[in-house]
């Protein structure tokens, strides 16, 4: 709705909040660990607050929460929630970046293209092979597609949500002439490396994970950050979503 188009970003909080009250905020307030903001929350639900403030500020202009204030928000889901097992099936499909915090030892790629629209979908590649495909959009038609082949973890293992993760190919892709079926023009990356990915928090609609060089990341599914979804009272829902990967 054009009335709210500059919707600061506290009052996103307070209606994201809404149906998830009390909400305090106390800056003096113990963080529950110390990767955590200094800023506290106590919230009903924590999750319904992230995720309604993500979705607001993908159709709303105006200026974001500070990412203190977004990853205490992460650290209160994590608190109460505990460890979530590795859900392959909740997990599959498409999902839409929504914040993301990079470490010291983050990547220099992951720096650089970290303002521009990614998506990281569980799906099966042209191979046949299980991996969540991480893609840049660059411009319209250029993109980098990253293919990650993931290992689950061990049903008594002490972390149930964590991935091992290597990186099966990347490329640069041109997508051109898609109307008459022509396949992408792709050109390989040189990118190569393995590590783990750890599911710390996951729902229909949102997936919080944390990487092995420290990076925090929010995903949302992509028909929930549309305007008709993030404002179901004009005529929206949230839908369901797709079990075919994003390609």
């Amino acid at each position: 709705p054009a009335a709210v188009e500059m919707l600061p970003a506290f009052a996103c909080l307070a209606i994201a909040a809404r149906a998830a009250r009390p909400l305090t905020i106390s800056p003096q307030a113990r963080a529950p660990a110390a990767a955590c903001s200094a800023t506290d929350f106590t919230l009903t639900d924590p999750a319904f607050a992230l995720r309604r403030y993500l979705q607001l500020r993908a159709v709303l202009a105006g200026a974001p929460m500070a990412d203190s204030t977004v990853e205490s928000l992460v650290c209160r889901i994590e608190e109460a929630t505990g460890p979530t097992p590795f859900d392959e099936r909740k997990i599959w499909g498409d999902w839409q970046l929504c914040w993301q915090k990079n470490s010291r030892e983050a990547a220099a790629s992951q720096k650089a293209l970290a303002p521009l629209p990614q998506y990281s979908n569980f799906m099966l590649d042209e191979s046949g092979v299980k991996v969540f495909r991480n893609i840049v959009a660059l411009t319209k038609r250029l993109r980098v597609v990253a293919d990650v082949e993931y290992t689950a973890p061990e049903a008594d293992c002490g972390t149930p949500g964590r991935l091992g993760s290597v990186i099966r190919r990347a490329t640069l892709e041109l997508r051109v002439g898609q109307r008459w079926g022509w396949r992408p023009i792709g050109l390989p990356l040189p990118l190569r490396g393995e590590g783990w990915l750890e599911v710390v928090y996951l729902s229909d609609g949102m997936r919080i994970t944390r990487g092995n060089r420290g990076g925090v990341f929010v995903h949302l599914r992509p028909e929930l950050l549309t305007e008709r979804a993030a404002w179901p009272a004009v005529g929206g829902g949230s839908g369901t979503h797709r079990m075919a990967g994003r390609r």
